[in-house]
């Protein structure tokens, strides 16, 4: 069995991120590819984006539609029916998801949403298999004006936190273009910590 492995894309609307999530799943699964997709057509316009979505991903990628329980319906695939890369689009939807079923109760949608992140680094890792998450970056903006959105605001932007701690490779997508977040972090730490000795050092003289 292969090591596991997390990706997680971020970016805001339009910045590119589905594009570059199905391009790099692509690059490491190539056609043999599980696509996990969490939109609900909800209205006429959501409809139209799921069946161009639909029509955009190549015949021979699997598709799994599963708006909720993500992590709990990959788990219990069979391992000869998951490919060795997994494409998750979107986690936004996916906690908007779990927020609009516990609306009226926020800590049970945060409680879902914990549930929810923890199943999919678990069944990632029980199938040894690359998962690609595509998710929004929502800490850039205002402030939401409704109780709602602040809410979703939070839980996303824990969601996306707790994943890029499991995760071998975080992307922010800027017009387009992908920053390696997690280089420029290994970057900014190991100056840190030159600066650090070099301080102690300093300090003994």
């Amino acid at each position: 069995m292969s090591s596991s492995k997390i990706v997680l894309v971020l970016g805001g609307v339009r910045s590119g991120k589905s594009r570059f999530g199905q391009d790099l799943a692509h690059q490491l699964g190539g056609n043999d590819l599980l696509f996990v997709a969490t939109a609900e057509s909800r209205d006429d316009e959501m409809a139209l984006r799921i069946q161009r979505h639909r029509e955009d991903r190549p015949a021979t990628w699997t598709t799994l539609e599963q708006p909720l329980g993500v992590g709990d319906a990959i788990a219990a695939m069979a391992r000869k029916d998951i490919p060795n890369v997994i494409l998750l689009d979107c986690l936004t939807l996916l906690v908007s998801n779990i927020l609009l079923k516990h609306h009226d109760d926020f800590a049970a949608a945060e409680a879902g949403v914990r549930v929810e992140v923890a199943s999919l680094v678990a069944a990632v890792k029980h199938h040894g298999a690359t998962l690609v998450v595509v998710s929004g970056e929502v800490g850039m903006g205002v402030v939401p004006e409704s109780s709602l959105g602040r809410q979703f605001r939070d839980l996303l932007g824990w969601a996306n936190q707790s994943l890029a701690q499991h995760a071998s490779a975080t992307y922010l997508m800027v017009a387009g273009l992908p920053v390696n977040v997690t280089r420029i972090a290994s970057t900014v730490k190991e100056a840190a910590a030159q600066l650090d000795a070099l301080a102690d050092q300093r300090a003994t003289v």
